[in-house]
């Protein structure tokens, strides 16, 4: 869900993610369509190609290829590479792409037929055997967690012909069509899927519309067009490469420059994920602003129930009903996010309400605590229990947002430890076990996110649950059931007993369902949200 809007001469009062999407679909096209809040003759598609279009981005990526490192599959790795499918934003639909067609034959065994006249930037052509390289790159050490659990439980790959490539699963992977139209399974030619995963966190040889110029670590990454592309979805409307000659992803850590920079737009002409408190600044001086929503999870906080304290349902119930989620949004976001209310997004088109286990009820906590044996409070404010143990608990990061939560347990009696690794060593550091809570969350349009993040059999598991956690295996069982369901309302159905136990039993606390903020010169046109992915391939300068 994603909505836009248009500078205009007298500041409006926001409007909330809550409207109609009927609303919400008119105002997007309206506003995408001119360079200001005022009527103007459309541009001809002929005079739109040229230009170099400035991205700022407030940290270094670590890397070019989404299979490797994190987030970079929403910039760069998506205008660099394609994907098997596509995911129609409006219509929830999966579409071709690099593949024509498929089939699918009991969610196990899924059959594609290639476009046979595709090639990469180096110029070799897509085949069946290139598409096999791929899935095979995926399943090795060093590969992120979201592109390796895409391609978890295939038994066998089969390449027929020269561009028909047949994956077989072990278990039946419902999921698997929506996982491939993302960025982390994003085709790279035979040479990059070859590649230690070092080498791929520096260089990529994708399909995309542009193609990889320059990557200088903590200052810039250059994108080119590419002139023979001719294979965008059907979903953009139009054939033929990309209008934007250039795109240059730049480096500003900070705030006040990067915001400065766009609103000079010279320097800059676009910019990612603004902290809302700069919403009004960046609005007045006449920028775009546009809301995308996370269709899959938002902010989530894993619960360690391997922990001694965790392990009791009380203890994290009572941590659940300690969260103000409505105060946290206004805190932290000035209202942009929505509170959470099940541990799916509401964008997520299986998205299932469990908001009556996540109401604020603090006296509830106190209860909950006081049963769970946790009823002293030390002369520092925080409960210890009848062995002198005090109710502490660590978390991987330090930031406004956790600042918040910190100070909403720490009214009942509950210490929240921040102490965040070093950024390297973060996602090794979340599936560890080192923490008594961590945080995630996932961009996949799907509820197979649930199972890729707790799932047990298969899965990340990172609420650890153990063998001995009756209701945790009841979890695991449904997680692992649903994703072999291709019925929407039996699927469904499943999503949310499973919704229901994670959030009662509070084997995960979600947080907000997060709004991303993008900030544009209204002479940028046509950048689209699919989910949080932005497509650049439509995108075009106007003169100022």
């Amino acid at each position: 869900m994603s909505t836009t809007r248009r500078p205009a001469t007298n500041r409006r009062g926001r409007w909330r993610l809550a409207a109609t999407a009927a609303v919400l679909v008119s105002l997007v096209v309206s506003a995408c369509s001119t360079g200001s809040g005022t009527a103007s003759a459309p541009v001809p598609e002929e005079d739109r190609p040229g230009g170099t279009l400035n991205i700022g981005l407030a940290a270094e990526p670590n890397g070019v290829d989404a299979a490797v490192v994190n987030q970079v599959w929403r910039t760069v790795a998506r205008a660099l590479t394609d994907s098997l499918v596509f995911f129609n934003p409006e219509t929830k639909e999966i579409e071709p792409w690099l593949a024509t067609e498929w089939t699918v034959k009991d969610a196990r065994v899924y059959t594609f037929t290639l476009r046979d006249d595709v090639t990469f930037h180096d110029g070799t052509a897509l085949t069946s055997e290139v598409v096999k390289q791929n899935f095979e790159s995926l399943d090795r050490p060093g590969i992120h967690s979201s592109a390796k659990t895409i391609v978890e439980g295939i038994k066998e790959i089969r390449t027929p012909s020269e561009h028909v490539v047949e994956v077989e699963f072990a278990k039946p992977n419902a999921a698997f069509l929506v996982s491939l139209s993302r960025a982390h399974a994003g085709i790279v030619s035979a040479k990059t899927a070859a590649l230690p995963v070092e080498e791929r966190q520096k260089f990529l040889d994708g399909s995309g519309p542009f193609y990889l110029e320059e990557y200088t670590p903590n200052q810039r990454i250059v994108l080119k067009k590419r002139a023979d592309y001719d294979w965008a979805p059907q979903y953009f409307e139009r054939t033929g490469p990309a209008y934007l000659d250039e795109v240059v992803y730049k480096i500003i850590p900070e705030d006040s420059v990067r915001n400065g920079a766009v609103i000079g737009g010279e320097e800059l002409q676009f910019i990612y994920w603004v902290n809302a408190k700069y919403v009004d600044q960046l609005e007045a001086a006449g920028l775009t602003i546009t809301e995308t929503t996370n269709p899959a999870t938002g902010t989530e906080w894993p619960v360690n129930t391997s922990s001694k304290v965790l392990k009791d349902v009380r203890v994290r119930q009572a941590l659940q009903h300690g969260i103000d989620r409505e105060e946290f949004t206004k805190l932290v976001s000035g209202g942009y996010d929505q509170a959470a209310t099940g541990p799916l997004s509401t964008a997520n088109p299986f998205y299932s309400d469990q908001s009556e286990y996540l109401t604020y009820d603090p006296e509830l906590s106190k209860q909950l605590l006081d049963e769970a044996g946790w009823s002293e409070t030390g002369s520092d404010g925080i409960r210890v229990n009848a062995a002198g143990d005090r109710l502490s608990f660590r978390f991987p990061r330090d930031g406004a947002a956790e600042q918040v939560v910190q100070a909403q347990w720490k009214e009942l009696g509950i210490e929240l430890v921040l102490d965040p690794p070093l950024d390297a060593e973060a996602n090794e550091k979340l599936l560890s076990g080192e923490y008594d809570i961590a945080y995630w969350y996932h961009s996949t349009p799907d509820p197979d996110v649930l199972r890729a993040n707790y799932g047990v059999e298969t899965g990340s598991n990172r609420s650890f649950i153990a063998d001995d956690d009756e209701t945790g295996r009841r979890l695991d069982d449904l997680l692992q059931e649903q994703n072999t369901v291709i019925e929407p309302e039996a699927r469904q159905k499943i999503v949310d007993e499973a919704a229901q136990l994670l959030v009662e039993d509070a084997y995960v606390l979600p947080i907000v369902n997060d709004t991303d903020i993008w900030a544009f010169q209204p002479t940028v046109h046509d950048i689209q949200p699919v989910g949080l992915d932005q497509y650049l391939y439509n995108a075009w300068l106007s003169e100022k």
